[in-house]
């Protein structure tokens, strides 16, 4: 910039088409399809039995707790969330999804990301450990 009057304008025209864009959408710049509107309601208790589950299966080798892409969508405000799906259509992470998501991966995969989680947790962990893995997410926000 070579003026002060230069950066002014600049800096105007920046807050004004960030303005348009927020009466245009309704949403912040970078919000993204995994923010939910309202706060998940969730068991503490098994959403800590369900921490300690997706540490010890390997979740959290290909699924992030900080909203960072990884090999899978991250668990961060994933609950509640309405999900694209690679088919086009879209999905709204509710329990039965999350619990069908463990159960069977392939049935519905996330857009943008391969089908590559093993569909083998169905046997080796009992309903109530995959339940407290959907607490668990669902305590991630």
């Amino acid at each position: 910039m070579r003026s002060w009057a230069e950066a002014a304008l600049a800096l105007g025209l920046t807050l004004v088409l960030g303005l348009g864009l927020w009466m245009f959408t309704g949403e912040s710049l970078g919000a993204g399809s995994t923010e939910t509107t309202t706060a998940v309601a969730f068991d503490s208790e098994a959403a800590a039995r369900g921490d300690a589950i997706a540490a010890s299966t390997g979740c959290l080798a290909c699924h992030t707790i900080d909203g960072t892409t990884g090999t899978g969508p991250t668990f961060k405000g994933l609950a509640g969330a309405s999900r694209p799906l690679a088919t086009g259509e879209s999905v709204s992470a509710d329990d039965a999804y999350l619990f069908s998501s463990v159960v069977d991966p392939t049935a519905q995969v996330v857009a943008g990301f391969d089908p590559v989680m093993p569909a083998t947790y169905s046997e080796s962990l009992t309903e109530d450990e995959i339940n407290d893995l959907v607490e668990y997410v669902k305590s991630l926000g």
